[in-house]
């Protein structure tokens, strides 16, 4: 349900209201917990009556926090790194963490097994929660013992290991019992340290088919920015980007992306919908490279990708092949787990009338899936099953980013949620609307037939959309009026339209919201 940390009241509902308590606290570590029954409380107050407030204005705070500032808030105190391979010349990558958490201010400090010393370890590591530090504790195969207790203590779990090295399990891990399920397994990561310039990783499959971790991060050595990016997750601001469907009007996700990367933004997590999934993890398959994604931005096979594709509708009035051999040509072998930045989509699941996150598989079938409009596109088939446009049930898949540790989402609309309201009380007929048309009166201004049928199917979507905007830390809902969800040809417009609107957005953010200045 969620994390208690130091100093917070556990219990307290049931306390106020004398009703059963509904849930179970765990110790993730060992804790000190002070005991409060209700005489000591009415004494409490009775002496000092701000305390009542306090823990009412704490009640409160935690009914009204979000995702985010539950994320920001339970970041991890102390983070146990596990070496995999023995004797590994990690100082490459250590000294550019060393550098950003110079540059960010952050205070940190690094434990091996020599500085234990004298001290039991129940002493060691309650002398650490006094201080504000981040603490990093050191594990190898041969101190067994301080690496168990390491864990125990620990907040986080972080197995490190060179990428081209062996994939099996090591005895460490086994030792440890990391995989082991019960309520208190602690969050895994799996660090990923790639040689220099490594132009993709490839079958990271392998790493984590036999271990259960919550995330896996790669790092290439002397890299700044993924340097920049391991801060920010462990320490749970990471910076994630969301964006919504919405047909061809996606080309203005990359004019968008474009505006985000020279206001020097950069970002640690990406996820999408339709045209927002083909749009994002286009970008995230460029490692968001600015000339990379210009040059995209310019290819003249991604402009008519709808064009003469029309078939006999059986299933979907277009066969779906021009899309899907461009996107093919565009990903690849390439699986999503081995994109430098955790990327996902969403699509509906038709089989199973669920939506279904994609985080790992080729990232072409995927995009397919989350793209595959309903009667416009065939639907994709993974694992038996059909999926299609992932807009049906969640055109933009902000609740999806809450299972990462990110402290700022920024999400972006295709899609209007504003009210739209005919000026006609009464459906004028079809010879009405058709010679409306022909005499170019435009008299009747209803919306085309694709357009109603493509938007019904996300209303439920848009109006969740409503209730999650407010979970973003910015929502942009980009104004596309006049471009409709065919109109390839119109891309430059759209892209352009894209960032545009997007520096104006960012120019009208107050300076103390800019968190990334």
């Amino acid at each position: 349900m969620g994390d208690i940390t130091e100093g917070e009241p556990v219990g307290e509902f049931a306390f106020f209201t004398n009703d059963p308590r509904s849930a179970t606290v765990f110790a993730m570590r060992p804790s000190v917990v002070l005991e409060i029954n209700e005489n000591e409380y009415y004494k409490i107050i009775s002496l000092q009556p701000e305390f009542a407030q306090k823990l009412t204005a704490i009640t409160i705070k935690r009914l009204k926090s979000n995702s985010l500032q539950d994320n920001i808030k339970n970041a991890p105190k102390n983070i146990a790194i596990i070496n995999l391979q023995e004797n590994p010349d990690l100082t490459p990558w250590t000294q550019l963490i060393e550098n950003q958490f110079l540059k960010s201010g952050i205070n940190y400090k690094l434990h091996n097994r020599s500085d234990l010393k004298d001290e039991n370890y129940d002493a060691f590591f309650q002398k650490l929660e006094e201080n504000d530090s981040l603490n990093f504790f050191v594990c190898n195969l041969d101190q067994p013992e301080w690496s168990k207790q390491c864990c125990i203590y620990s907040d986080l779990v972080i197995i490190a290991a060179e990428f081209d090295g062996k994939h099996e399990i090591y005895e460490i891990e086994n030792d440890l019992e990391l995989y082991k399920d019960n309520v208190l397994r602690k969050k895994i990561y799996l660090l990923l340290l790639h040689p220099e310039n490594s132009p993709h990783a490839k079958n990271t499959k392998k790493w984590l088919e036999k271990r259960k971790i919550d995330l896996h991060i790669h790092f290439r050595k002397h890299h700044t920015r993924d340097a920049a990016r391991f801060c920010r997750i462990i320490t749970n601001k990471a910076v994630g980007l969301v964006l919504g469907g919405g047909g061809a009007k996606g080309y203005a996700h990359f004019g968008a992306i474009r505006a985000l990367l020279e206001e020097g933004i950069q970002i640690d997590f990406l996820g999408g919908t339709s045209s927002g999934a083909f749009s994002g993890l286009t970008v995230s398959s460029l490692d968001f490279d600015f000339e990379k994604i210009k040059f995209y931005e310019e290819d003249p096979l991604n402009k008519n990708l709808t064009k003469n594709d029309y078939t006999f509708p059986v299933i979907s009035l277009l066969t779906g092949k021009k899309i899907k051999k461009y996107v093919q040509k565009l990903f690849g072998d390439l699986c999503l787990e081995d994109f430098w930045a955790k990327t996902y989509c969403v699509s509906s699941n038709f089989s199973s009338a669920q939506l279904s996150m994609h985080e790992e598989g080729l990232a072409s079938k995927k995009v397919l899936a989350s793209a595959a409009i309903p009667g416009v596109f065939p639907p994709e088939i993974i694992d038996y099953e059909l999926h299609v446009d992932g807009g049906v049930m969640d055109n933009l898949p902000i609740q999806s980013m809450y299972k990462f540790p990110v402290g700022y989402i920024i999400a972006i609309s295709l899609s209007s949620s504003t009210l739209h309201k005919s000026e006609h009380d009464d459906t004028p007929s079809n010879p009405e609307l058709l010679l409306d048309k022909l005499l170019l009166r435009k008299k009747y201004k209803l919306p085309s037939m694709s357009s109603i049928i493509i938007n019904s199917l996300t209303l439920n979507s848009v109006q969740r959309q409503i209730q999650n905007k407010s979970n973003a830390t910015f929502y942009l809902e980009l104004n596309l009026k006049g471009f409709g969800f065919l109109d390839d040809s119109k891309w430059k417009e759209i892209l352009q339209q894209g960032h545009n609107q997007m520096k104006e957005f960012i120019k009208n953010v107050n300076p103390s919201e800019k968190f990334w200045k």
